[in-house]
């Protein structure tokens, strides 16, 4: 009696293959966005984004756990949505910065506070967010995260330090358009802009 086999390998490749073709694997492929169960937001932040006299707006947004920044338009459309790092509890947008960093690029800083853990240390601080957008174009925005600009941190054996960083402003490398620095002390930590929302971190 001559038993068949059949290699279940290929019998996998040739579903694989058939489903490829079909379009049904990539059906599988696609995520169902799931609505968020519970959803807490910040105050609006209003500010005139491109000058053309009308306010878009800000806000934070908790979404079952997760931090989200929405920029609003003035006619209530969502222009742009980002997922931000959270460390901890009680994080929160606390202030914004817009600034020109050429005639056709302008960068909003958000000050996003990450937070706090406390277990055997306190550990709390605040990180920077460029906000970036070039010509006026609300579909150019990209969001980039920058550094630590507040740091908390107290250990056991009594160890505690807290550092204020402050931010300048300049054209670091030459190239006509204004990049930041975050300083403290005599640490530096340059950000360089090069375009299409990209950054450099030196």
């Amino acid at each position: 009696m001559m038993a068949l086999f059949v290699n279940p390998a290929q019998g996998q490749d040739e579903r694989f293959w058939r489903k490829l073709l079909s379009g049904e694997l990539v059906e599988e492929a696609k995520k169902v966005e799931v609505e968020p169960k519970w959803v807490f937001s910040s105050p609006n932040y209003h500010l005139d984004l491109n000058s053309d006299g009308r306010e878009e707006s800000l806000v934070i947004l908790k979404r079952d756990g997760i931090d989200w920044l929405d920029v609003v338009g003035h006619d209530k459309s969502i222009l742009f949505k980002a997922k931000l790092w959270a460390m901890g509890v009680a994080s929160s947008l606390y202030r914004v910065r817009l600034i020109s960093l050429s005639k056709s690029v302008r960068v909003l800083v958000l000050y996003l506070y990450e937070g706090k853990t406390e277990s055997k240390t306190l550990q709390a601080s605040a990180r920077l967010y460029f906000l970036t957008f070039e010509n006026n174009d609300f579909s150019t925005f990209k969001l980039t995260p920058g550094p630590r600009y507040w740091h908390e941190f107290e250990g056991q054996r009594e160890q505690y330090w807290r550092r204020l960083y402050s931010i300048n402003v300049k054209d670091y490398d030459g190239d006509g358009t204004k990049d930041l620095a975050v300083e403290f002390n005599h640490m530096q930590n340059v950000w360089l802009y090069k375009g299409n929302g990209s950054w450099l971190s030196l």
